[in-house]
């Protein structure tokens, strides 16, 4: 696992559309796939509900581990003053 995961883990979760989230962030949609899958692997455990009508939701495990990586993020943030 790697930050560059748990990042787009964070914008996706923030945008609620892996489309979206590309867009904005000038990066591909098949990327941000890969990364979330590969993390899901990881975790072993699904991140995000995917329906095609609402589009992306997180599961609780993935909003259990979005307040760890915000809090982590929010933390790190203090030693790069």
């Amino acid at each position: 696992m790697n930050w560059k995961k748990l990042e787009t883990f964070k914008k996706i979760s923030k945008y609620k559309s892996f489309n979206y989230a590309s867009k904005v962030l000038n990066k591909s949609q098949s990327s941000f796939s890969r990364d979330i899958i590969s993390l899901e692997k990881e975790l072993g455990f699904k991140l995000f509900n995917r329906n095609m009508k609402s589009g992306i939701e997180l599961t609780e495990r993935g909003s259990e581990l979005l307040k760890v990586v915000r809090e982590f993020d929010s933390n790190l943030s203090l030693f790069k003053n």
